[in-house]
């Protein structure tokens, strides 16, 4: 859905459409606000990262010639948390706080910080999978509600070609809470008869989805790196255990009280983490 130049101009949603964003994740799993960062900033973003997936690729010795993780060459990558990459306008965007606290409620906490990267040369796409295992493993029949929403921020246009996100919405997150667990029915054979797309967007577009939605990368058919910025929501209820993000002391000091919120169950004070 794209925003109105009234929301864009004033960084706040309209009460009707905060409303149809939060049924829509609801419903069909997430929502996708369209091209809603400026390009200067998502182009920044991309090169630091580029960067820092260099590094990694030097550091691990992975060729793309000769492929890595089964061939996906996909790479799951904390993000440091520093500038450009930590700004408010990403960990605390109001459009996705608009949102997100809708649905988790004001107390929610931001518990990852990390990337996804389909590298080119990948020959496999990966396993169909949700993000979220089973809250009860293979006990609970019941659906259950909301506790984490993934927000994906696209630093480069997605294509078909660059690796789009393959996605199995309108009803993969709805299922009774033991569909999530190691010994529930295998998605990737239940996927091959479903219907699916792949979420081709824009750069500086924003996905919040549940968690739970069927999804999968794909090959990088292209000749450059297709990297989202991944961050996690949590209901703060739901967490009970301190958070894995390295925080500097400096940098959440700088922070507002509505950011230092939503940070509160971090480690605070720790260097950035370093790829």
């Amino acid at each position: 859905m794209k925003l109105s130049a009234e929301e864009l101009a004033s960084g706040k949603l309209k009460p009707e459409t905060i409303e149809l964003a939060v049924q829509l994740i609801r419903i069909n799993g997430y929502v996708l606000f369209e091209e809603v960062m400026p390009r200067t900033q998502v182009e920044l973003l991309n090169s630091h990262m580029g960067d820092q997936l260099t590094s990694f690729m030097v550091k691990n010795n992975f060729s793309l010639e000769e492929g890595f993780h089964d061939g996906t060459n996909h790479i799951g990558l904390y993000v440091p948390f520093e500038k450009p990459f930590c700004d408010e306008s990403i960990i605390a965007n109001p459009f996705v706080l608009d949102v997100v606290e809708q649905i988790l409620g004001s107390d929610c906490l931001l518990t990852y910080f990390a990337s996804n990267t389909s590298m080119p040369k990948g020959t496999q796409p990966q396993k169909v999978h949700a993000d979220m295992g089973a809250r009860f493993g293979d006990q609970c029949e019941a659906n259950l509600p909301i506790t984490n929403l993934v927000v994906n921020y696209p630093l480069v246009d997605v294509t078909l070609e660059n690796g789009p996100m393959e996605v199995w919405s309108g009803g993969t997150h709805l299922h009774p809470d033991k569909w999530y667990s190691s010994n529930a029915h295998d998605k990737s054979v239940l996927a091959e008869h479903m219907q699916s797309f792949k979420a081709v967007m824009t750069a500086g577009s924003i996905m919040i989805r549940d968690d739970r939605m069927w999804h999968r990368g794909t090959p990088n058919r292209s000749d450059k790196p297709r990297t989202n910025i991944a961050l996690i929501y949590s209901l703060a209820a739901a967490v009970h255990h301190p958070g894995g993000i390295q925080i500097p002391q400096e940098t959440y000091d700088s922070f507002s009280d509505k950011t230092k919120r939503l940070v509160r169950n971090e480690r605070i004070g720790v260097p950035a983490i370093q790829n």
